[in-house]
């Protein structure tokens, strides 16, 4: 089977949703029959962004069709430049950072790749007359893949398209604030999307649920496939040092990923650890809190650095990340509010063994379907009180020596063994 992989996030750079493409490019290829074809984005190696471990994970069986996102995306990628992240941006004096934020907002519609979404598609249209693929797949997020997939698709109406949802994209909360015209253009595409796809593939029932009942979809051509984690992976950076940050002689609680405060309010966690600090100081002065990735509040990153049991960091690598959360005793996760997105990080847990603190978003998270009836995970609302309790609870279990295990069911191997007979259906 050929396949046309299109994915703007791909093992190039370091978020969820490029270890997501990775570990389906990776566990597709280990299908002797299968030709894989990866179209992306070029994040050159001086981008922040980029990540040479995960780059280095991807099997060289992969054949790679990389193309630029444009003059405009190249100007604005923060770049490294001796060991310091700056961007180009900041070479420019005030004024022209303001005019270029106004471009970026003007552009950055659907998102940064439209401009990649138009080129890559003209390259896809001459990559599948010469390729003949079998089958097309397209990763949302972010919106642009699928735009680069519908563009290659009226071109070759036979052509087998299944179209990957990993979060709502008209419905997402973070475009709450769109403007009218923005949401006009963003919805026409949306909507000749997915009409125009054989099938769909989504991460929640919430989110499947909702596409059918708006576009009139048939249930039988959508399906529910989760993230999952790779095991020999985990097992591998298990032989690796202790990571510097974590203090074997308390309990490590860590969250690693990104707090965007629209969609993640972090500040009952830290007014329930505060709250410890008054109550409980004897569990406070046993507690390691290790936060990293971006936190795009400086209030809340501050409040979070005035706690003496907590350290915050930023973006590190996957490879370090994960060894990490390998090492950690206790898996910090924040639901989504008004969102039926389910942050990746839970499955990257799910290989872990340490206990998950799920706090929920707002009472509709829908993580709950997922972690609800698992020993590993305490799940708790997003209050101060309830996060203290749940707190108490699941280090009283480390304290007792009480083991948590991997959940199996989300092992990568599995996962992929779903999708690639989803791919092959008529």
């Amino acid at each position: 089977m050929k396949i046309l992989f299109i994915a703007c996030y791909s093992p190039l750079i370091n978020n969820s949703a490029s270890i997501e493409t990775l570990q389906y490019l990776n566990n597709l290829a280990k299908f002797e029959e299968n030709e894989i074809h990866l179209l992306t984005v070029n994040f050159p190696p001086n981008s922040i962004y980029y990540d040479e471990y995960i780059f280095s994970m991807l099997d060289p069986r992969i054949k790679l069709h990389i193309i630029s996102g444009g003059i405009i995306f190249e100007k604005i990628m923060p770049k490294k430049k001796k060991g310091e992240v700056v961007t180009e941006v900041n070479k420019l004096n005030l004024k022209i950072k303001g005019l270029l934020r106004k471009i970026k907002k003007i552009f950055a519609v659907p998102d940064m790749y439209l401009y990649w979404a138009i080129n890559a598609s003209k390259y896809g249209v001459r990559l599948m007359a010469k390729e003949n693929f079998d089958v097309m797949f397209s990763m949302h997020e972010p919106p642009s893949s699928h735009i680069c997939a519908y563009k290659i698709k009226k071109n070759f109406k036979s052509l087998k398209w299944i179209a990957y949802w990993s979060d709502p994209w008209l419905k997402d909360s973070t475009r709450d604030s769109s403007t009218l015209i923005r949401r006009k253009f963003e919805g026409y595409y949306e909507k000749k999307i997915v009409n125009l796809a054989n099938k769909h593939i989504f991460v929640t029932k919430a989110n499947r649920d909702d596409y059918i009942k708006t576009y009139n979809l048939k249930k039988d051509n959508t399906f529910i496939i989760t993230r999952g984690y790779d095991d020999k992976v985990y097992k591998e950076i298990e032989k690796n040092e202790i990571p510097k940050l974590i203090n074997k002689e308390k309990i490590n609680l860590v969250y690693a990923g990104e707090i965007f405060s629209k969609l993640r309010d972090i500040r009952p966690f830290i007014k329930a650890i505060n709250k410890m600090k008054n109550e409980n100081g004897d569990l406070y002065n046993k507690l390691n809190i290790l936060f990293f990735g971006n936190i795009d509040n400086n209030e809340v990153k501050e409040e979070l650095l005035e706690i003496d049991n907590v350290k915050v960091s930023n973006r590190i690598p996957y490879n370090e990340a994960l060894s990490y959360m390998i090492n950690a005793d206790v898996l910090l996760l924040f639901g989504n509010k008004n969102s039926k997105q389910i942050p990746a990080k839970i499955y990257d847990y799910f290989g872990c063994y340490g206990y998950i603190l799920v706090i929920l978003g707002d009472e509709n998270d829908p993580i709950i379907d997922v972690v609800n009836d698992l020993d590993k995970c305490s799940v708790s609302k997003n209050n101060d009180e309830s996060i203290k309790n749940s707190i108490i609870e699941v280090c009283d279990k480390i304290i007792k020596n009480e083991k948590s295990n991997q959940v199996e069911e989300y092992e990568w191997e599995n996962i992929s063994k779903r999708l690639d007979s989803i791919l092959r259906e008529d």
